[in-house]
């Protein structure tokens, strides 16, 4: 049996837009630092990459990893800023999950 191609695109949609959600939900640390994945496609395979913004006004030490990649960095985020985090250049898989865990400094 063939989907059509509209369903089978708001099949996508739908399933992306999931993802979305769920990144969200489960990227809040505190109420002032959030965070997100993201993948891009460049030289035949995908870039996997964490976006970490902080609202705070001061610095955050975060632990970043993924279930791709579980050895984690360790960055530091100053205050009322936003970081990008490359966790994994040139995976075959396109998704992946971000595990972010911050610190606020005092």
């Amino acid at each position: 049996m063939r989907i059509p191609c509209f369903a089978a695109l708001a099949l996508v949609t739908l399933a992306v837009a999931g993802a979305s959600a769920s990144a969200s939900a489960e990227g809040t640390q505190a109420s002032c630092i959030k965070f997100w994945g993201e993948t891009r496609y460049g030289a035949l395979a995908y870039n996997h990459i964490v976006h970490i913004a902080n609202s705070c006004a001061a610095t955050a030490d975060c632990s970043v990893s993924t279930d791709v990649n579980p050895e984690a960095q360790q960055i530091a985020i100053e205050g009322n800023s936003s970081v990008e985090v490359m966790t994994f250049m040139g995976s075959p898989s396109r998704t992946f999950k971000p595990k972010v865990t911050c610190t606020m400094r005092q």
